[in-house]
């Protein structure tokens, strides 16, 4: 009988750049949070805001990010969400 295997989650350091809307509940670390938590293979861990450029509808935020992702995952698919423009690691 061949044993599994299994690869762990894993943490990986992120920078990103995303809109985050006017009228999002709680502050810019909550709305990074809440716009990246949408992928469902990815958990934000935490989150330090660099940068803000604000728009007239929404805020284009700037932010280092750690986050651990599922088996299989890559840094690239949060850049599929609606409203990430950039995503590198860092």
């Amino acid at each position: 009988m061949a044993a599994a295997t299994h690869q762990a989650d894993r943490t990986e350091r992120i920078a990103v750049r995303l809109e985050v809307p006017r009228d999002a509940a709680g502050d810019l670390h909550a709305g990074v949070r809440t716009k990246l938590d949408r992928a469902a293979d990815a958990d934000v861990i935490d989150v330090d805001v660099t940068g803000l450029q604000p728009r007239l509808n929404d805020l284009t935020v700037e932010a280092n990010v750690r986050v651990r992702l599922a088996n299989g995952a890559a840094t690239a698919d949060l850049a599929d969400l609606v409203g990430v423009h950039d995503v590198t690691r860092r």
